[in-house]
């Protein structure tokens, strides 16, 4: 909330500065979708604060997410980071964006953005704040930048005991090391140096030993074929990086790695790709060069996998890692080897030196989709079995558990090392061919916010929070439950039960207009160019909250075909006599929009939308609201652009409830008149008066519920609950009730008259759009009830 004051003399002016010195502004809603890349989300603890934070990257902003998914308020965003750095000569025409966060030994964030613009930012405890550090800037005699595809850091002390900064970056030209002095004041050039100029689209790194500052880093690439993994050390303060090899098999781009710390010096890495596979390789404790007896299979040179590499030597390792022979002798076979010393020196014999032999475990097929996330779960002192997250395009979240820590009897040892998909999160559905913001595409990333909280993070923007508590498997699925579990044997066995939590949603493109509704003020509408009109409103927290509300969008009453670019709300109230309306007054709850089209269009608020926003206002159902005719909801055809509202169709969309959820989507979808037919037609067969919702429940075998009015049965109950991401898009939409024709060029803008400014309390809409000439930019008035088009101010010339 920005308050801005205007003064033309300096008396005004001094009475306005002591005025402005009272004032307090505080942010309540921030409403911004994630950027749809992946890498854009990442969990980080405060070194003075328990509880973990969400951060994610949304255009050039880093928004912090405080609270956890399951407890109150839900979560939303309680601070944002803007950089100070500004935008590279050369890429003026671009928009600069964040490509890539991460966290720096769990202390701070690094962000690369798309002009190649690395910075940091840390947490000052005692300013309580977040000061940024920029270690890569552009000037105008800076060269052209590469857009950072990922990068990871971590922090290392130096020889004086000063914190050191390093970072790797992965981008199109290759792999950039980046070193600087860790300084929260000040910003220090950082040195950089290009080790590998392979394009790059994932980079991690990782402490190899503690005892040591070995730092392990790994590389994927992005190749047309043959991909492979880059491992690396280095051992600061030198800013040597050592090659050590490839490790083959991926056929596609490498999207993601994460590590995993086990007992003993050894690691398990995993890694994705967009082939659909996730590969499982193990780094084991470090052993003495001369005691190592293990065969090396594929440790290929730097050099070789190049343009001309010889393909056949290539297709002989890939088809050595999708063989599914049992030859222990390869199974056992290292596919690369960390050689290093003991001491750090670069030369030494061999009796000194150690050797980490890296095999492969498993391969891991499940996703139909490309791979963009994997994570390790992290452990507790109940659970230490390793489960592994991947998140996939094909709209799925898998967590990945080996067979062997589910079974324990010495019959069954040889299936040790199967990992199987145990469990399966995610919202199937959508419109069919509709746009972004209708329909779940996929998720770009996936995080573990605890042991048993899970953030995702769709493509479009949304992040959808899962919540889990362990429950004894019981018979039949709950139908309020939106994740796939999978059934595990054993009547013994503890299953985990993941509910969907509030979600945080946003515009991920640009927001071009916003109106509030016009009576109260109840809710506020907002259009942009990701083609959505979104509805926000308070929603209610637990009263030992310190916010009694907070703000989250509660409906997406249009999704478009074309950009939005205007909306203004009506709805101005009416008396529900249908001779009245036409010579003037409003429907409450409506709006008109415009978009890169030459037509207006006016929405009505459903039955659905007007029970969830009462209910979050705790308030009862008002007697002029029950006597409009509103249809229960709207949906889209496959491929249209009109939100209709059919009660035939509508039908399809609803959760049936036993054999009565059918009819009544068809009982609520008909109109008042229709309804008053329905009822004095049963009233005529029936000696007691029973309501319409009640005879079909009877009918179903659905007696134990009794209905009193609209407020009380099981549709209704459906739609006071806060919408996720999957319903916001197909199950709040409004019907369009009409559409207003005349402008020859695309609506640019739109505004709305008070009623008590016009005669008979009718309410004009004013639009206007783009014109190439005079007689085109004009003003047009609108009545809407009539659907008709009053005046046309041009200008004489």
């Amino acid at each position: 909330t920005h308050t801005h004051t205007h003064t033309h003399t300096h008396k005004n002016k001094q009475k306005t500065m002591s005025l402005s010195t009272n004032c307090q502004s505080k942010l309540r809603l921030h409403g911004a979708a994630a950027n749809s890349t992946p890498h854009s989300l990442l969990i980080l603890t405060l070194p003075h604060q328990n509880s973990k934070i969400t951060v994610y990257a949304s255009s050039g902003i880093i928004n912090l997410i405080s609270s956890s998914s399951s407890s109150s308020p839900p979560p939303h965003v309680t601070k944002t980071l803007r950089t100070k750095t500004t935008k590279n000569a050369n890429n003026e025409s671009l928009d600069r964006v964040i490509t890539s966060l991460c966290t720096i030994s769990s202390r701070g964030i690094g962000c690369a953005f798309s002009d190649g613009t690395i910075t940091t930012w840390w947490y000052n405890t005692k300013e309580d704040e977040w000061k940024e550090q920029v270690i890569v800037s552009t000037s105008q005699d800076d060269e052209m930048l590469y857009s950072i595809t990922d990068l990871d850091g971590i922090l290392v002390q130096d020889e004086d005991n000063k914190d050191t900064i390093v970072i790797v970056s992965g981008a199109a030209n290759g792999v950039s090391l980046h070193t600087a002095l860790k300084s929260e004041n000040e910003d220090t050039s950082a040195e950089t140096k290009v080790f590998s100029t392979l394009p790059a689209s994932t980079v991690k790194l990782h402490p190899l030993s503690s005892s040591s500052n070995e730092i392990l880093i790994l590389m994927g690439t992005a190749l047309p074929r043959f991909n492979k993994i880059g491992v690396y050390t280095l051992l600061p303060p030198s800013k040597d990086v050592k090659f050590h090899g490839y490790l083959l098999g991926h056929q596609d781009w490498i999207t993601s790695f994460d590590i995993l710390p086990l007992n003993d010096g050894e690691f398990k890495v995993a890694s994705g790709s967009k082939d659909a596979k996730i590969r499982l390789w193990n780094i084991h404790a470090p052993i003495s060069a001369g005691d190592t007896t293990t065969k090396v299979i594929n440790n290929v040179e730097e050099g070789l996998l190049n343009e001309d590499t010889d393909e056949g030597l290539l297709d002989a390792f890939i088809e050595e890692d999708e063989d599914d022979s049992d030859d222990e002798e390869q199974h056992d076979a290292a596919r690369l080897q960390i050689i290093s010393s003991k001491s750090g020196e670069e030369e030494e014999e061999e009796e000194m030196m150690i050797v980490r032999n890296i095999t492969l475990e498993a391969l891991l097929i499940g996703h139909e989709e490309t791979i963009t996330s994997v994570s390790w779960r992290p452990f507790s002192s109940t659970n230490n079995t390793p489960t592994l997250m991947s998140s996939s395009m094909d709209r799925t979240i898998l967590l990945w558990t080996s067979q062997k820590t589910q079974q324990d009897s010495e019959e069954e040892e040889e299936d040790k090392g199967v990992w199987m998909p145990m469990t399966r999160l995610g919202a199937a559905g959508g419109i069919l061919g509709g746009s972004i913001g209708s329909s779940l595409l996929g998720f770009v990333d996936a995080a573990f916010l605890s042991e048993c909280e899970i953030v995702g993070h769709g493509y479009g923007g949304s992040l959808h929070f899962f919540h889990s508590s362990s429950k004894e498997e019981e018979e039949g699925n709950d139908e309020n439950k939106e994740s796939d579990e999978e059934e595990k044997k054993g009547n013994d066995e503890m299953v985990e039960h993941w509910d969907v939590q509030s979600n945080i949603t946003g515009h991920f493109r640009g927001v071009v207009d916003l109106d509030w509704e016009v009576l109260n003020g109840d809710y506020l509408l907002t259009v942009g160019y990701d083609q959505t009109c979104r509805l926000w409103a308070q929603v209610p927290t637990s009263s030992s909250s310190a916010e009694k509300t907070t703000w989250h969008e509660v409906g997406r009453p249009q999704v478009h075909g074309y950009d939005l670019t205007s909306i203004t709300c009506i709805g101005y109230g009416a008396s529900s006599s249908s001779s009245e309306r036409k010579t003037g007054g409003e429907k409450k709850h409506r709006f008109v929009s415009g978009a890169d089209e030459k037509l207006l269009r006016v929405f009505d608020a459903p039955s659905s939308t007007l029970r969830l926003l009462r209910s979050l206002r705790n308030e009862a159902s008002a007697k002029d609201e029950e006597k409009e005719d509103r249809v229960e909801r709207a949906y889209i055809p496959s491929l249209g652009l009109s939100n209709k509202a059919e009660a035939k169709e509508q039908m399809e969309e609803v959760e049936e409830i036993g054999g009565g959820g059918r009819e009544l989507a068809e009982h609520h979808g008909k109109t008042q008149e229709e309804k008053e037919k329905e009822k004095e037609g049963n009233a005529s067969t029936t000696s007691n008066e029973v309501s319409v919702e009640q005879q079909i429940l009877e009918k179903n075998g659905m007696t134990n519920i009794s209905p009193e009015n609209d407020d009380d049965n099981i549709l209704v109950k459906q739609t006071t609950k806060l919408p996720n991401e999957r319903d916001l898009g197909v199950t709040s939409l409004w019907p369009e009730v009409g559409k207003l024709y005349g402008h020859y060029y695309e609506i640019s803008c739109l505004t709305c008259s008070s009623p008590s400014s016009t005669d008979n309390d009718a309410v004009l809409v004013a639009s206007a759009c783009k014109a190439r000439d005079v007689e085109h930019a004009s003003i047009r008035l609108w009545n809407v009830n009539t659907n008709s088009c009053v005046e046309v101010l041009t200008v004489c010339v």
